[in-house]
């Protein structure tokens, strides 16, 4: 069996990541399949996969309220330039979609989707396609009736597919966004916390950005400078080498301990040895942080994607919100002074979290090609 798996890395690297972990949920039951990972955008146009990507991280970083104004009118947007789209990435990727003949398309963006749904129609029977959402919101740009399966993050994103853009019920899996299948596995927290030598009795908070290292650091550490308690911090900078040196010149004379981290291969470990997560809540970070039990403090997510994301986790009670550094203080303190509600934090996020989710895309496709899993 020929799987190929698009994904684009015009926001981050999360969506490629998905893309690499429903690679290993696959091979975890069928070791013979032949997985090819690769970018959409790149056999469309690298020259409107730069632009993009640059415009992107600009918007964010510079102007993240008009990103968030153009994310939240997606259905006009989608009304005016879908079909455009559709035709458009369908004519470039029909020559690389023919020579790489796959019998399972999966994407884990949106962006080309519409493209291999026109290459599918013109050439019925060719491949089974499925989309693996990676956060917990729904986009029209998505939303395609000939594609055979979806692999979605919440029951609630499955009843709005169905309710609000008339998808099968049968054709929507509800397995979680795709995480590495390690974080299904329990560890000894001491064990860790030692290893990773976390001082012992200090409450672990976790501060990330994602792979781009895109976030209020700086707002985030000088807050928790002023707590009051034993706190060890862990900064991820992801790539962001010029972060980092920020960072390092905040921290000369810092109240509590600090790991400073680029991107580590160990995450799972640093979540399960943690007693909070303060960030961005991007999809992958959030599922991954829900697998460990790990709560969440949202802290200035980016307008669009990550504020729907946010109100999943606030409905859900799974996590805080700080809207501002003071409130971060108090919250943090809050926690220290009273582990029942961490406590409540961890039960909530437990309900919610979907460890299995990669295993669970590999079983479900396996299913649908009728192919031989491995005894």
């Amino acid at each position: 069996m020929r799987i190929l798996i698009l994904s684009e890395s015009i926001a981050g690297s999360g969506h490629t990541i998905a893309a690499k972990n429903v690679a290993k949920g696959i091979h975890l039951l069928y070791p013979k399949a032949e997985i090819k990972i690769d970018t959409s955008l790149t056999r469309v146009s690298p020259l409107l996969e730069k632009v993009t990507s640059h415009l992107y991280l600009s918007t964010i970083q510079r102007a993240s309220p008009l990103w968030g104004w153009a994310y939240n009118r997606e259905r006009q947007w989608s009304f005016l330039g879908k079909d455009l789209l559709r035709k458009f990435t369908g004519r470039r990727l029909e020559s690389y979609i023919k020579e790489e003949s796959p019998d399972v398309v999966i994407s884990t963006h949106a962006f080309c989707l519409g493209g291999l749904v026109e290459l599918k129609q013109k050439y019925p029977h060719s491949f089974v396609l499925g989309a693996a959402f990676t956060d917990f919101l729904i986009n029209p740009f998505w939303i395609f009736p000939e594609v055979d399966f979806y692999f979605v993050g919440a029951d609630q994103l499955k009843k709005q597919m169905v309710e609000h853009y008339g998808i099968s019920a049968e054709n929507i899996f509800v397995t979680g966004i795709p995480i590495d299948p390690v974080f299904n596995q329990s560890l000894s927290r001491e064990t860790i916390r030692n290893y990773l030598q976390i001082p012992p009795n200090h409450f672990h908070i976790l501060v990330t950005g994602g792979g781009l290292g895109v976030g209020a650091y700086e707002e985030i550490l000088s807050a928790l400078g002023k707590v009051d308690g034993n706190l060890t911090v862990s900064v991820f900078v992801g790539n962001n080498q010029k972060l980092r040196r920020e960072i390092e010149s905040l921290l000369t004379e810092y109240l509590h301990p600090v790991f400073l981290h680029d991107y580590v291969s160990n995450m799972n470990e640093w979540m399960q040895a943690a007693d909070l997560l303060i960030g961005k809540p991007g999809g992958l970070t959030v599922s991954e942080a829900l697998a460990c039990s790990l709560p969440l403090l949202i802290y200035k997510p980016i307008p669009g994607q990550e504020e729907r994301n946010t109100r999943f986790l606030l409905a859900s009670e799974a996590a805080w919100q700080a809207k501002s550094p003071e409130e971060i203080i108090r919250l943090v303190q809050q926690l220290l002074v009273n582990p029942r509600d961490l406590i409540l934090l961890r039960q909530k996020a437990q309900q919610i979290s979907r460890p299995n989710a990669a295993k669970q895309v590999g079983e479900i496709i396996l299913e649908k090609t009728n192919a031989t899993p491995k005894n």
